[in-house]
């Protein structure tokens, strides 16, 4: 149990963020189911008439969940600003914990 709990640690104190393809990767589980797990769970939503995934901001305050927010150029000049919703190892580590066979009950 040691060597988990230290994995867990190492993990959920790691910087960066993953999307959720790179998420479901990381998690052994199709993209699609975690992103349904994600919405049916209120971890993530979208706004009407958007096609973007936002979090929660219950998630995004306790840090399982960041918004990376780019500028997108165009040949005119113009600029498009948009953002992802990501998950950070601290995000990945609580939902390896909180739900591994669930999610892999859904990938099957």
């Amino acid at each position: 149990a040691q060597p988990k709990a230290e994995a867990h640690d190492r993990i959920a104190g790691a910087d960066g963020s993953l999307n959720i393809t790179e998420a479901a990767k990381a998690l052994q589980v199709r993209p699609k189911d975690l992103t349904t797990w994600l919405s049916c769970n209120r971890w993530i939503y979208k706004r009407h008439n958007s096609q973007r995934w936002i979090g929660f901001q219950s998630h995004t305050n306790n840090g399982d969940l960041v918004h990376k927010i780019m500028t997108i150029p165009y040949p005119d000049g113009s600029e498009k600003v948009t953002e992802q919703v990501r998950i950070t190892p601290k995000g990945i580590a609580k939902l390896a914990k909180l739900m591994p066979e669930r999610l892999r009950a859904l990938a099957a």
